[in-house]
């Protein structure tokens, strides 16, 4: 595996939020090893010529926050980051982060979240995407995208009559039942 230095803001991210209590573990470990410890971050190049993480969004923060300029990275070649469907959900978080502006590590500052928001506002989000994403009825997935202008459809439940949207503030929205109503938001 052959390491490199990239800027620490020149770094892209694919993900949203930060788990409160995984950036406490991981801050203690840096803490005892100043991140002597930390292995290289893996990256990979979405199309847009710049490394992206595919993982170790918590350690590239706390790295940031603690003024180290660069990250050591490797070029990530693993099958859960290069395979058809795994593209295609990286893809999509792309699109989540770039919507709201989430463009480098630092961006994360305003956006860590305590356990259960994490669970319901990151990982829960990631499943519904993925279950999107995986759905091949294309008929459905246009009909929900009428369900409501303006919104971005993000994710569905397998049932497909489920779905879930975002607007432009980043406020979440379910629609069952012939009912759009707003996704609980107390834990942002």
């Amino acid at each position: 595996m052959e390491t490199f230095e990239v800027p620490i803001l020149n770094v892209g991210v694919t993900e949203l939020y930060l788990n409160q209590r995984k950036l406490e573990a991981v801050r203690e470990i840096s803490l005892k090893e100043d991140f002597a410890g930390f292995s290289p971050l893996p990256v990979y190049d979405f199309g847009d010529g710049k490394p992206t993480l595919t993982d170790g969004h918590h350690r590239a923060f706390l790295m940031w926050q603690q003024g180290k300029p660069t990250l050591t990275v490797y070029w990530d070649t693993d099958a859960n980051v290069t395979s058809k469907v795994s593209q295609k959900m990286y893809h999509l978080m792309l699109d989540w982060c770039k919507n709201a502006g989430v463009d480098n590590v630092s961006k994360l500052q305003s956006r860590i979240l305590q356990p259960a928001g994490y669970e319901l506002f990151w990982l829960e989000r990631c499943r519904r995407g993925y279950t999107l994403l995986n759905n091949r009825n294309k008929q459905a997935i246009d009909q929900a995208k009428a369900l409501a202008p303006g919104l971005t459809l993000y994710g569905a439940e397998r049932d497909m009559r489920t779905f879930y949207f975002e607007d432009g503030q980043g406020k979440l929205f379910k629609h069952y039942d012939g009912e759009l109503k707003p996704e609980r938001s107390d834990s942002i």
